[in-house]
């Protein structure tokens, strides 16, 4: 049975479907990944011991993570950040509009809203410690996890091109991405040209896990060998890759 929170949460989502399928189903996809990452959630907290509150605000990071997907779609028509709005600090806004975390004490609404807020930069900042940058790890985990198969199956069937920002289909590595490949790095969505800078993209990710759980089911999934047969040969890839 649905908590009042998820079918609120479901309420909100389903407020933006139009009757249009190339919308819709991306809605549709954002809705479905939302729960399936607080499904990831629920089994990195068991796994890595978090205490029974910490859970608590796990799962409903896990579960907003991503609220503001609904409206950039709707309005941009894009999941691209770099064509609309960040979608982390808006969604992180829209938590607090909506009213879904008046349950909690102010300091467990601003941890909650400092992970959402960051789950979808660079890199967490140094500065950001306790509570807060444990759920910050978290759902930047538990995200990637999710984000994987919904590519994968993408590129086994690339009918709807919103999943990779409808980027251009040429084989290579845009100057600006192999440059942040070749630092180690994740480049950003704005200096990405083509869909194989999607792809490679996803593939630094290995390197960006926080939980030694998340590390071992990224691997355990095979996601790395499955991401690879889609992308060219890509030596300083392979160099740059710490499978440790």
């Amino acid at each position: 049975m649905l908590s009042a929170l998820e079918q609120n949460f479901i309420a909100y989502a389903q407020s933006f479907y139009t009757n249009d399928k190339s919308i819709d189903r991306n809605l549709q996809l954002k809705l479905a990944h939302s729960f399936r990452v607080r499904n990831e959630m629920e089994k990195l907290a068991q796994h890595e011991n978090f205490a029974p509150n910490l859970i608590k605000l796990a799962l409903r990071t896990a579960l907003l993570h991503d609220l503001s997907r609904f409206e950039q779609f709707s309005c941009f028509h894009t999941f691209n950040d770099a064509e609309s709005f960040d979608h982390g600090d808006r969604s992180a806004e829209l938590a607090t509009e909506s009213n879904f975390l008046t349950d909690l004490s102010d300091g467990e609404q601003q941890d909650v809203l400092t992970a959402i807020r960051v789950h979808n930069k660079l890199a967490i900042p140094d500065e950001l410690s306790g509570q807060a940058r444990t759920l910050a790890q978290a759902i930047r985990d538990t995200d990637k996890l999710d984000i994987i198969p919904i590519l994968l199956e993408h590129l086994a069937n690339p009918e709807n091109k919103s999943i990779v920002f409808e980027l251009s289909q040429t084989p290579e590595l845009s100057p600006l991405v192999r440059e942040s490949i070749a630092r180690g790095e994740c480049p950003r969505h704005c200096d990405m040209r083509t869909v194989t800078d999607f792809i490679a993209s996803k593939i630094v990710w290995v390197n960006d896990l926080n939980f030694n759980w998340s590390k071992r089911e990224f691997r355990r999934r095979k996601y790395i060998e499955q991401i690879m047969k889609f992308l060219p040969d890509i030596p300083e890839l392979i160099e740059k890759l710490s499978f440790s």
